[in-house]
């Protein structure tokens, strides 16, 4: 999304004690770390592609932008087989009580690879309603599950409609898969509510809505997920870049009074179509007043950079696009391969 001097030529390099609680799975045997830190992102998957193909006014879209179920699994097993273990964003640095913002050190077990997972847009859309994917997230006996509209018409809860609870039952097949229980980021909007509840302040459902939904942003965060803005709206405007100071304001303003109240405060901000703003852009100030000191793009780049008061990393898309676009870096860079 921009072009900066790569710190330590895109390598972390780390510098802090380990603790006790710094385990992995059943082994607390860890070395210092001083490679790279990837970051990966995916958007909703698709589950039943017939569907995704038949909506013929968003299946570019999904094409491009979404990858399958199947395809999901493969990549996830395949990341685990190469060696990579799920990290939490602030396993990287430390905050002073003036806000002051430092990398700190990572330790891991001899031979694993730190990855980062998010997951954009976990709205469920109205318009993906007829694209064959989950529903909404919801919670059976407690743990977080998705609920699918099939084919058919009926509605039935699964436990891999989507990213979440895939990586859910991985991560409890896999315990070495994660550092700390360490699962992913979630990045919400707040247009059309979040996780399939619409629960914006304009809905005619919204406060009942608002209720349904604590249990399962209290079961994810819980489970070791953790919630970030993908801002209020995801306007085009961010995509290209004539988002001017006031309407970014009143983004955030939307943010903190409608979705924040929900997920708990972030500060985490992952930049719509990876729109973060330049250094010296007055509105990556105003993100970092807001309280957002970690900034996500979007690049295959492996651009990581620590400032005195915020931290900013490029994230790689792994989607249709990805697959069919940039396979072979991807490829050299995870060891996948996913038809």
């Amino acid at each position: 999304m921009f072009v900066a001097a790569i710190l330590c030529s895109s390598y972390f390099f780390v510098h802090k004690k380990i603790t006790s609680a710094q385990t992995i799975g059943t082994s607390n045997n860890l070395v210092a770390y001083s490679g790279p830190v990837r970051h990966v992102f995916f958007h909703s998957l698709i589950i039943y592609p017939d569907l995704a193909n038949a909506d013929t006014k968003n299946a570019a879209g999904y094409a491009a932008n979404m990858i399958t179920v199947d395809q999901f699994k493969t990549i996830i097993a395949q990341l685990y087989a190469n060696n990579f273990v799920l990290i939490n964003t602030q396993d990287l640095y430390s905050v002073d009580q003036n806000g002051n913002m430092k990398q700190d050190l990572l330790y891991l077990p001899l031979g694993k690879k730190p990855l980062i997972l998010s997951v954009d847009d976990l709205n469920y859309y109205s318009y993906m309603k007829s694209g064959g994917f989950a529903n909404k997230l919801v919670l059976d006996n407690g743990i977080v599950k998705t609920q699918v509209i099939t084919p058919e018409g009926n509605t039935i809860v699964t436990d891999d409609g989507d990213v979440v609870p895939i990586v859910d039952e991985f991560v409890k097949e896999h315990p070495d898969f994660s550092i700390n229980g360490a699962k992913g980021i979630i990045g919400v909007t707040g247009f059309e509510g979040i996780l399939g509840y619409r629960t914006e302040l304009s809905s005619t459902k919204g406060t009942a809505e608002r209720v349904a939904v604590l249990p399962v942003i209290a079961a994810l965060k819980n489970s070791g997920w953790v919630f970030a803005s993908h801002s209020y709206t995801h306007d085009q405007v961010f995509l290209h870049d004539t988002i001017g100071a006031t309407q970014l304001a009143s983004d955030i303003s939307n943010w903190n009074n409608q979705v924040e109240p929900l997920v708990g405060k972030t500060n985490i901000f992952i930049g719509p179509f990876g729109e973060i703003f330049k250094e010296g852009d007055p509105r990556r100030q105003q993100l970092i007043n807001a309280g957002f000191n970690v900034l996500y793009g979007v690049g295959m780049d492996g651009y990581m950079k620590f400032f005195s008061n915020h931290f900013v990393m490029n994230r790689i898309d792994i989607d249709g696009y990805r697959l069919t676009h940039d396979a072979t870096k991807l490829n050299k860079l995870f060891g996948l391969t996913v038809n």
